[in-house]
């Protein structure tokens, strides 16, 4: 199903925010859902939720629709139980204690008891994350200090190369940077960016037999199931976009490129060019943005990046056909018209002042 903009939806009067304005930008009418969530580099759930929200504020159209109603808020009935508390994986059993064999994913209620006073205050400050989330990542960064790889996965002591990849897919992208990509973190940043990174260094050791065997551990490798080339792909795309994120757009330029070489898919290509302008690196970064467009050549968002990059390496007259080729395209969305549109304006005043 291709997605469009409800006609006459005022982006600013429903108040949304940046995250849900990017993924409004990305809906030119041509594309399908599956296609919106690929371009926009977020994690899928995370994507699947702003689209729900933009559904809910009346902003997105399916086909044959002509107009879609504002949800109305959901009451809770009265006397209705709150939701309990966050659940996140565990040990099921202290360190040492073998768990028992039928348990692949062990879970329990998400408890911090006796909370340090760096814990509190971090509770208590104010950033964009429910006290849920706050209280599920301070416990990972207990998780992080206790060593024990198993238990910062949430799997029990032998767990196979399934069981693995389930739980360690799940947390990354229940704790990916980029799902809060947006928002006031506070200190937490710091605290996603190491328990991310905790988490994939725990993932990468349980499933190397080198390293398993010189920490002791049982190597979890399931030789019949390797990693294909797509699922290395992506986990190098996840660790890149964790590194632009914390700010180090030249070492996750690095992994953009490998996981690039290994499939260069279009959110890859855009991603990895966005990074590259953002490193410094504007040649890299028209590499890139000419393989997107190449791609997806009837896709006025790549146009726009292609545009933007010949505008970095200073082909102003380059940039302003790409941009007049872009204006040309059918979009339904808006508020990406809106940008071309001033992208355009500014490329030729510069052509202007230039000459």
């Amino acid at each position: 199903m291709k997605l469009r903009v409800s006609p006459g939806f005022d982006p600013m009067k429903a108040k949304v925010g940046p995250e849900e304005y990017f993924v409004l930008s990305r809906i030119d009418g041509s594309l399908t859902i599956r296609e919106v969530l690929l371009q926009t580099g977020l994690p899928v759930e995370r994507a699947i939720a702003i689209l729900t929200k933009l559904r809910s504020l009346g902003a997105v159209l399916l086909p044959g629709e002509t107009a879609q109603p504002v949800a109305a808020p959901q009451k809770v009935p009265t006397g209705t139980k709150p939701p309990g508390p966050p659940v996140v994986p565990a040990r099921a059993a202290p360190s040492g204690s073998a768990p028992p064999a039928s348990t692949a994913a062990a879970t329990t209620q998400l408890v911090l008891p006796n909370p340090s006073d760096e814990e509190r205050a971090a509770l208590a400050e104010t950033n964009d994350l429910s006290a849920d989330v706050r209280t599920r990542i301070l416990a990972m960064v207990r998780l992080t200090t206790e060593r024990d790889p198993w238990a910062l996965l949430g799997v029990p002591n032998g767990a196979n190369a399934k069981e693995l990849k389930r739980a360690y897919f799940k947390l990354s992208k229940e704790i990916h940077p980029d799902r809060f990509y947006g928002k006031q973190l506070g200190t937490f940043g710091d605290k996603l960016a190491l328990v991310f990174e905790a988490v994939t260094r725990a993932y990468e050791r349980l499933t190397s037999p080198s390293q398993a065997r010189a920490s002791g551990a049982h190597p979890a490798v399931d030789q019949q199931e390797p990693q294909t080339p797509q699922e290395y792909a992506a986990e190098l795309f996840q660790r890149a976009c964790s590194l632009e994120v914390g700010g180090d757009a030249l070492e996750a330029m690095k992994l953009f490129a490998a996981a690039v070489r290994v499939d260069p898919q279009t959110r890859y290509l855009r991603r990895a060019a966005t990074c590259a302008l953002t490193a410094g690196q504007p040649k890299t970064a028209l590499e890139y943005a000419k393989k997107a467009q190449t791609q997806q050549p009837n896709d006025p968002s790549s146009a726009r990046l292609l545009a933007t990059a010949f505008r970095a390496n200073s082909k102003l007259e380059d940039a302003e056909e790409i941009l007049v080729m872009a204006m040309a395209m059918k979009s339904e969305n808006d508020v990406l018209t809106a940008e071309l549109r001033h992208d355009l304006a500014e490329v030729r005043r510069l052509m202007a002042s230039a000459d």
